[in-house]
């Protein structure tokens, strides 16, 4: 009832904010997260090079007032058909838990990406975090721009924000 009286009165909404940051290592920062988060009023945090993997707990890395989606690495760079999973990498986005949002799972096998669907009164919003290794095969290279594709058609009905880390040096990022 109180959404839609904001509604009704045509309230602006309060703009959503987005912190992203290249940890290399989050786990030894979270300390330095968690003190960030409370003297900030950040909505969406979105950090690349977590070097997470399956034995660091949820509890571990929670930040209170926000959900998270993880992906750690889960691949090995040097050979895709070893079972063994390759060191560091890994992505992982905190939403604050007032906003309203969804995993998009369909990317569990994109390399170091985490995605998420952000619901506002004025649409959807796709924020993907991404962490490209120079290492990452041209298999591993392919995922990742279909990923992009995917997410940014020209008939999307939501807005895409995508961050990260692409290690791409010999890229001029310079718009002419």
């Amino acid at each position: 009832a109180t959404d839609s009286v904001c509604r009704d009165k045509q309230e602006e909404p309060k703009p959503l904010s987005l912190l992203y940051t290249n940890a290399n290592g989050l786990r030894n920062k979270m300390d330095e997260l968690k003190h960030y988060v409370l003297s900030s009023s950040v909505d969406i945090i979105c950090v690349t090079e977590t070097h997470f993997d399956k034995d660091i707990l949820d509890a571990e890395i929670e930040l209170e007032g926000y959900v998270w989606f993880r992906q750690d690495r889960n691949f090995n760079i040097r050979d895709e058909n070893s079972n063994e999973v390759s060191e560091r990498g890994g992505s992982i986005i905190y939403v604050k838990n007032t906003v309203h949002c969804c995993k998009i799972e369909e990317i569990d096998t994109v390399p170091d990406t985490t995605a998420v669907m952000i619901s506002t009164n004025k649409g959807g919003v796709c924020i993907a975090c991404i962490y490209r290794s120079q290492s990452l095969s041209d298999n591993q290279n392919e995922k990742i721009i279909k990923f992009i594709h995917d997410i940014c058609p020209e008939s999307n009905s939501y807005e895409t924000l995508i961050v990260g880390d692409f290690n791409l040096p010999d890229v001029s990022w310079k718009h002419s």
